[in-house]
This record gives C-alpha cells, structure tokens and sequence, in this order.
C-alpha cells in the first residue's frame, strides 16, 4: 500500500533533510524551472520518504534513486496531464505553416454564431 502524506516521523525528518539536495539537483539536471516544477516534486519527494520507511524491501537501492525515479515520475505525470487540458487560442494567432493567415481570418459567416464576440457575450 502506497505510504500518504502526513507529518513526517523524527527519522523520516532526518532523512528528507539530510537529502533535501537531491530535489534541486534533480530539477537542474532536467533543467526544469524551480518555480513551476518545485510543487510537482517535492510532494513525491516526500512520499517517497514515507515509502522508503514503510518499504524495507527498497532498501536494497540508494534512496537517492529510488526519489529520482519518483520525481521523474512525478514530472511525466504532470506532463501527460498538462498535455490533455485543453489548449486556448486567440483568434488573432497565426495558424502555422499559413503566412500569417489567423484563426480569425477563417471563420466564415456560417460559423460566426458558434463565436461569443457574434453573439455579444463579451
């Protein structure tokens, strides 16, 4: 059963501290911005201070890799959520590979009703 983020023990305190490091690190070599990626990894960072003291079984790995891998985890995860949000556009954005023709530039007369500027909305 996956360890759930709660305070942390002493020891796991310890643990986090004496690594702390390792997020920084890990948030370089990826070559991630610390202020829109800290969130994403630090929460699994934490967790996986929890798993690594309910797990005797991860000990056999360095804890380093094992927060490594979870971190990297982390960042795809939130990569493959961020990739299925819907993307908005301004219609006065080029459509690319058009020479400049914008999104605008296409709505027709037919579609103009699907628009909110058409039906004053705005």
């Amino acid at each position: 059963m996956p360890a759930q983020l709660s305070p942390l023990s002493p020891a796991e305190q310890a643990v986090a501290e004496q690594n702390f490091s390792l997020v920084f690190r890990f948030l370089r070599k990826q070559q991630l911005p610390v202020d829109d990626w800290f969130d994403v990894v630090i929460f699994r960072y934490l967790l996986t201070v929890k798993n690594w003291f309910s797990r005797p079984d991860l000990y056999k790995y360095e804890f380093s890799t094992i927060a490594w891998r979870a971190m990297a985890s982390a960042v795809h995860n939130e990569r493959q959520k961020q990739s299925r949000r819907i993307q908005t556009i301004s219609l006065d954005d080029p459509i690319p590979g058009t020479d400049g023709l914008t999104w605008g530039d296409i709505i027709t007369e037919d579609n103009q009703n699907y628009s909110i500027y058409a039906r004053g909305v705005c």
